[in-house]
């Protein structure tokens, strides 16, 4: 089997030094990426955060499939893994990837949770955001109220520059119409809340495949494998959206952890290397 490449910035590779703070190394030059917005954070044991790198931090922009994240949160919360949901006929209209659902195929919450997280299936997405469950029976706009209220109230981000319309991220039909939206800031708050509270949708997000379930399912997330570490990550892609993504890695010590999102990219993956090679090489730690 392939052996991960191991980037000049690999995390287990930092020196264990005993700084409470990352060093700026100021010989290193400040990094340039192409990216709409682009953010660093480094999380040490108490949970206090430090930006490493940002660009347009604030910036409220479309985030596509990064919206799962919040999908998977929500669904997690009021649903049993072991509850099925009726796949309806509206489910697998959805756009994109085809994983070949079928009108009245019965699946568990958790198969749906893997396929939505590992695959972004558009169509598991829907489907946990309008079941068909007898005693908690909602609607679309139900559960994506439920995530803008998960959003602001539990999670801590910012109404004024995140804000939910579907539960996919797909572009809606009418270029003039809202678009789920947020700020890499606003994600690194949405990640530490996953590290905290729901470690259990990152394990899904660490894994490159699972043949578990419906069907062998493949990550869409091409960094795992390539770079050790990965606690988890999601990836995000529409036409208006352009590429996104979101990666936590171990940090270089003991209970510490590296967060970073790119939004707005018309090479994601390539860009979070340079991001992470960058913070390996621009701080002592």
């Amino acid at each position: 089997e392939k052996k991960p490449l191991l980037l000049t910035a690999d995390i287990s590779c930092f020196t264990l030094l005993n700084i409470e703070e990352p060093v700026r190394i100021e010989e290193i030059p400040d990094l340039k990426i192409l990216a709409k917005s682009a953010i660093s954070v480094f999380v040490d044991s108490q949970e206090k955060d430090l930006t490493l790198f940002e660009k347009n931090k604030s910036d409220k922009l479309p985030i596509a499939s990064l919206t799962k994240l919040m999908t998977a949160l929500v669904a997690s919360n009021i649903y049993e893994l072991s509850d099925t949901i009726k796949i309806s006929k509206q489910a697998i209209e959805q756009e994109g990837k085809e994983i070949e659902l079928k009108v009245g195929e019965v699946l568990s919450v958790k198969e749906l949770l893997y396929m939505a997280l590992i695959e972004s299936s558009n169509d598991a997405a829907y489907a946990l955001a309008t079941p068909n469950i007898e005693t908690k029976r909602l609607e679309e706009k139900s559960f994506v109220d439920l995530m803008n209220l998960e959003a602001y109230h539990n999670v801590g981000l910012n109404p004024e520059t995140t804000y939910f319309i579907n539960p996919t991220g797909l572009d809606p039909e009418n270029p003039s119409q809202i678009m789920n939206h947020s700020t890499t800031e606003d994600l690194v708050k949405l990640a530490k809340y996953l590290i905290k509270y729901k470690p259990e949708i990152l394990e899904i997000l660490s894994q490159r495949e699972n043949g578990d379930f419906h069907h062998t399912l493949q990550n869409t997330n091409k960094l795992l494998g390539e770079i050790e570490g990965i606690i988890g990550g999601k990836t995000g892609y529409t036409d208006r959206a352009r590429g996104c993504l979101i990666l936590i890695l171990e940090g270089p010590r003991k209970n510490t952890f590296l967060i970073n999102a790119i939004l707005g990219s018309e090479n994601r993956f390539e860009e979070m290397k340079q991001l992470i090679n960058w913070t390996g090489q621009a701080f002592r730690f």
